[in-house]
C-alpha cells in the first residue's frame, strides 16, 4: 500500500487513530525534508553559477583592469614626472618601475592562462607580442633611468610611451569589453537558473502543501466528524432521550468510543428506568413525611403559647417564631400569675424533627414544674430544676449516656404589683431599653441538661425596677449567627443592638418588620442556618 492511497476512503474508517496521526507527522516530514534539499540544491547551484560567473570573466577582467590601471596610472606617469625634473631619487623611481613591471607581467601571465572566450583567443598572439614589445620598452626605461639619461627619458615618453598607449591599449580595451560581454551573458544565464530553482522550489512546496493540506482535511475531519455524533447523543442524554440507539459502523478507537457510549446509554436507560420507579416510590414516602412534618408542626404549634397571649399583660409587644425547618428547636413560653405574668425563650439542641422532639421534652418538663411548684417568681430555680429534670430524663449523666442534647434560654418574671422584672438566663441575655439607651443583662455562662453541665449549678436572678415605656427583648442565637452580607460574616450582636436601639422608639409591630427586612436584606441568597425566635414585649 502506497502512501498516497493509504487513506483512500474504503480504508480510512478501517485505520487506527495512531496510524492516521502518524502517516500526517511523516508526511509533513517528507514535505519538510524535500523542501530543505531543494533549497539546498539551489543555494549549490547559484553558487556554482556564481563561481563560473566569477572565474570566467570577472577575474580576466580583473587582471586586465590591474595592468591597465598599472600603465596608465603608474608607468606612464612615473615616466612623465622624471622627464620633467620632480624625481630627485632615481634609484627608487627604478626600483619602482621594476616593481610595476613585475605587477603586470604577473597578470598578464594570469590572465593568459585563465579561461577565454574564442575571441580572446584570437586576438592573444598579437596582445602576447605587443606586450612583449612593451615590456622590454619598460627594461629600456629602466636601464635609461639608472644612468640618469634625462634626454632619453624625454625621447620614451615622447616615442615608445604614446606607441604603448597608442597600439596596447586598444587592444586590452577590446579584450576588456569582451570579457564584460562575457559577464552580462553569464549573468543572465545564471539569473534565468536562479529563477528557475526558485520556480521550482515554490512548485514543489506548493504542490507538497496542497497535498498535506488535502490529507490533513481528509484525516481531520475522519476524526472530528464523529464528535458532532457524540455531542448530538451527548444532548440527547441531558435531555433525558435514553431511547435512541447510538449505531456506530467504524472500527478504529473512535468506534471503539461510541460503541462504550452506547454501553454506557443502554447501562443509564437501565438505571434510569429502576430510579424513576424508585422515585415513584420515594416521591410517595417524601409526601408521607411532609404530611407527617406538618402535622407535627400543627402538634409543635399547638403546644405553644397564642402569641397574642402578651398583648394583654404588656402595652405592645411580638413575636417571632420562624423555625429553620417546618419544625425547629426553639420554642417559647407564657404564663399567667396573679401578680403578673412569666415569659421564656428557649434553643433546644438542634434543629428540625430532633430538635422539635427536644422541644417537647422541655416543654413537657416547664409544664409539669410550673403546675406543680409554681415558682414563676423565682427564673433562676426554674432553671436549675429544668437543668436537673432534663438531665435525668435523657440519662445524661457521664460519657456513657446515649445522647448529649440541652438547650439555651432565658426566664423573666414581671411582676406588676411591685413593678419588678426578675431575670436568669443560661448563655442568653435580656436586652432592654430604659430612658432611650439600651442595656444589656449578660446570662450565666452555662447550658442547660447537657451530660457536662452540672446537676447541682445554681442559676443567678437579676431584678429590674420597671418603669413605664421601658422595653424588653429577649432572642435566640439564630439571628444573630446568620450568615450574609459581602464578607459572609455573621449577622452579629452587634448590629441587632443597633438596629433595636435605632428603632425602640417606634411601635413593637413596626420594630418586628424593620428587624426581619434587616435580616432577610443581610441573609441574601443564603440558607436561613439555624431556627430563629424572637420576643420583645413594653410596660
Amino acid at each position: 500500500m502506497s502512501i498516497f492511497s493509504k487513506f483512500a476512503p474504503e480504508i480510512l474508517m478501517d485505520t487506527k487513530v495512531k496510524d492516521k496521526v502518524n502517516y500526517l507527522v511523516k508526511l509533513t516530514q517528507m514535505l519538510a525534508i524535500i523542501a530543505v534539499i531543494a533549497g539546498v540544491l539551489g543555494m549549490v547551484l547559484s553558487n556554482l553559477s556564481i563561481r563560473a560567473l566569477n572565474e570566467n570573466s570577472l577575474e580576466p577582467l580583473g587582471h586586465l583592469r590591474v595592468i591597465k590601471d598599472t600603465y596608465e596610472q603608474k608607468v606612464l606617469i612615473a615616466g612623465k614626472q622624471i622627464s620633467e625634473g620632480s624625481v630627485s631619487d632615481y634609484t627608487q623611481a627604478k626600483k619602482e618601475l621594476i616593481q610595476h613591471k613585475a605587477i603586470i607581467e604577473k597578470e598578464w601571465k594570469i590572465y593568459a592562462q585563465s579561461q577565454l572566450t574564442e575571441k580572446e583567443k584570437e586576438l592573444l598572439p598579437d596582445a602576447q607580442r605587443y606586450m612583449e614589445l612593451s615590456l622590454k620598452s619598460l627594461d629600456t626605461l629602466a636601464s635609461l633611468i639608472e644612468k640618469k639619461e634625462l634626454m632619453e627619458i624625454m625621447s620614451w615618453n615622447t616615442d615608445d610611451a604614446p606607441y604603448t598607449i597608442n597600439v596596447l591599449t586598444p587592444i586590452l580595451n577590446n579584450m576588456m569589453q569582451i570579457q564584460i560581454q562575457n559577464a552580462q551573458a553569464l549573468y543572465q544565464k545564471t539569473q534565468i537558473q536562479f529563477y528557475f530553482i526558485l520556480l521550482s522550489i515554490l512548485i514543489i512546496i506548493v504542490a507538497g502543501a496542497i497535498y498535506v493540506s488535502k490529507m490533513v482535511k481528509r484525516v481531520v475531519y475522519d476524526l472530528t466528524a464523529p464528535f458532532g455524533r457524540l455531542i448530538d447523543q451527548t444532548k440527547a442524554l441531558s435531555e433525558n432521550k435514553l431511547d435512541e440507539p447510538f449505531v456506530w459502523e467504524r472500527n478504529d478507537e473512535i468506534g471503539q468510543v461510541g460503541k462504550s457510549f452506547e454501553l454506557s446509554r443502554q447501562a443509564l436507560y437501565d438505571l434510569f428506568e429502576q430510579i424513576n420507579i424508585q422515585n415513584k416510590e420515594l416521591e410517595q414516602i417524601n409526601q408521607l413525611v411532609r404530611s407527617s412534618i406538618n402535622y407535627a408542626s400543627r402538634i409543635q404549634r399547638s403546644f405553644l403559647p397564642n402569641p397574642r397571649m402578651l398583648d394583654s399583660f404588656s402595652n405592645d409587644a411580638f413575636v417571632i417564631w420562624k423555625p429553620k425547618d417546618v419544625i425547629g428547636g426553639d420554642c417559647y413560653w407564657v404564663d399567667k400569675t396573679d401578680k403578673g405574668f412569666f415569659v421564656a425563650i428557649i434553643d433546644c439542641t438542634g434543629h428540625g424533627v430532633p430538635g422539635a422532639l427536644m422541644t417537647f421534652v422541655v416543654i413537657s418538663i416547664l409544664d409539669r414544674l410550673l403546675v406543680q411548684q409554681r415558682h414563676l417568681d423565682d427564673p433562676a430555680r426554674l432553671l436549675g430544676e429544668v437543668n436537673r429534670l432534663v438531665k435525668e430524663t435523657l440519662g445524661q449523666f457521664d460519657e456513657t449516656s446515649e445522647s448529649n442534647d440541652g438547650m439555651d434560654g432565658a426566664f423573666c418574671y414581671v411582676d406588676l404589683e411591685q413593678m419588678k422584672l426578675t431575670f436568669s438566663g443560661a448563655n442568653t441575655p435580656l436586652l432592654y431599653i430604659d430612658e432611650g439607651q439600651l442595656h444589656h443583662i449578660k446570662p450565666d455562662k452555662h447550658s442547660i441538661g447537657y451530660v457536662h453541665s452540672d446537676p447541682d449549678y445554681v442559676f443567678t436572678n437579676h431584678e429590674l425596677d420597671i418603669k413605664e415605656g421601658m422595653k424588653f427583648y429577649l432572642t435566640t442565637d439564630g439571628m444573630i449567627d446568620q450568615i450574609g452580607g459581602d464578607k459572609r460574616i455573621a449577622f452579629g450582636k452587634k448590629r441587632l443592638m443597633e438596629i433595636i436601639h435605632n428603632n425602640h422608639h417606634r411601635p413593637m409591630k413596626e420594630q418586628e418588620e424593620i428587624i426581619l427586612e434587616k435580616y432577610n436584606a443581610y441573609k441574601g441568597n443564603e440558607s436561613q442556618r439555624d431556627d430563629n425566635t424572637f420576643i420583645a414585649f413594653t410596660l
